[in-house]
């Protein structure tokens, strides 16, 4: 029993030294794959620079690519080889050492490249990606300022176009007849004007400030090739010298367009008072028309009523004198007698009776004339009837 206890004990010793080689095992090639990951990583990236620089020497002329490939390409005894990169004493790299041991022995004719040469690549790859970094910036930094200037320009641009619409509206406000509701088509026109000379001003003066700026550059474009002519180049302490003189102006430049800014604002004010100053005048100078409109009437009715009052001094010294004449009349009136009224008063009454008479007789007169036109009318039909009757027959006898 204890033989057996022994035994099974060995047993599982044994396996348990079986399992951790195994794990051991496990672990080393755990470390290789990975080390091997790195390394394909590494040799990607290594082929990725070479890919590029191989990619511009074939741009280059044939002259160059021949000298640079006569420089770079050595036979392989003369280098490393990649598939030893990270050797150690593992059995994976003394596996990769026969193999390559057994190829080199077969004849490997492989070219490769030195460190130094490698080396060599990577700096110039990394030269020429600094300079495109650098020429990357300096594209990026130009359209910068550019989008920066146009930033400006439009705020400049949205900050008139606002002003304007203040003032367009204002000056539809003060156009608005409160009467009648309607629009003074002359204010409105005056406002177009002065905003088009205002316009044709300012287009004037960017013109004048375009030629100048136009004949600054060809005098700078001339200087520039003189320079190049006499061989007077710039230094990069010059470059620096230029920025700073450039960052210099500049802020310059900010600081008179916010002059300008506050300028134009001063103007639009002074533009907004001018015109509300005008409008003043005009309902002042309208005001005074209608005053004066109010003066002409009073004065034209003063005039009437003194011609009234001429005119009633006169009908009163008139009716004065007929007063007068008729006081005098009544006081030397006498009563008639009665007989004598009542024999006028029987003459108006024949009279009346002999006026409906002959009202009458008139009336009877107009109806006896009425009926003779009729039969005037009548005749005078059957006459052109009989006329045109026989002149009918005429022609169809000459025909």
């Amino acid at each position: 029993m204890a033989e057996a206890r022994s035994s099974f004990s060995g047993s599982s010793s044994e396996q348990h030294g079986v399992s951790a080689a195994d794990e051991a095992d496990d672990l080393e090639l755990l470390q290789r794959v990975e080390k091997l990951e790195r390394e394909i990583l590494q040799l990607q990236l290594e082929n990725s620079l070479y890919e590029q620089n191989l990619e511009r020497k074939k741009a280059e002329p044939i002259s160059l690519l021949a000298s640079g490939t006569s420089q770079v390409i050595t036979p392989a005894g003369s280098s490393q080889d990649l598939s030893t990169v990270g050797g150690g004493g593992t059995r994976g790299d003394r596996l990769s050492r026969k193999r390559s041991k057994s190829r080199s022995t077969q004849g490997d004719f492989r070219i490769q490249l030195t460190i130094e040469q490698k080396i060599e690549i990577i700096h110039a790859e990394y030269e020429q990606m600094k300079a495109d970094r650098n020429r990357q910036e300096a594209k990026s930094e130009k359209t910068i300022h550019q989008l920066e200037s146009d930033l400006e320009w439009t705020e400049v641009e949205l900050s008139d176009f606002n002003s304007a619409i203040d003032e367009f509206v204002k000056t539809k406000k003060n156009s608005t007849d409160q009467r009648t509701k309607k629009f003074i088509g002359e204010k409105i026109e005056r406002y177009f004007n002065e905003r088009i000379k205002n316009r044709e001003s300012l287009t004037n003066k960017l013109r004048d400030r375009s030629t100048g700026l136009k004949r600054k550059i060809i005098r700078l474009d001339n200087q520039l090739r003189q320079k190049e002519e006499t061989g007077d180049n710039l230094h990069e302490v010059d470059f620096n010298q230029l920025k700073i003189e450039n960052k210099q102006y500049l802020d310059k430049i900010d600081e008179k367009n916010h002059d300008l800014i506050l300028l134009k604002q001063q103007v639009g004010k002074a533009t907004q008072s001018l015109n509300r100053l005008k409008d003043d005048l005009h309902r002042q100078n309208k005001e005074l028309a209608e005053i004066e409109q109010r003066i002409q009437k009073q004065v034209n009715l003063r005039e009437h009523s003194e011609h009234d009052m001429d005119n009633a001094g006169k009908e009163h010294g008139r009716v004065a004198k007929i007063h007068s004449h008729l006081a005098e009349q009544t006081e030397n009136y006498r009563v008639p007698e009665v007989i004598d009224y009542v024999k006028k008063k029987a003459l108006l009454y024949n009279l009346q009776r002999d006026c409906e008479v002959w009202e009458r007789k008139v009336e009877i007169a107009a109806m006896a004339l009425q009926q003779s036109k009729q039969q005037w009318q009548s005749l005078q039909r059957t006459v052109q009837y009989q006329n045109s009757t026989t002149t009918w027959k005429n022609e169809l006898q000459a025909r």
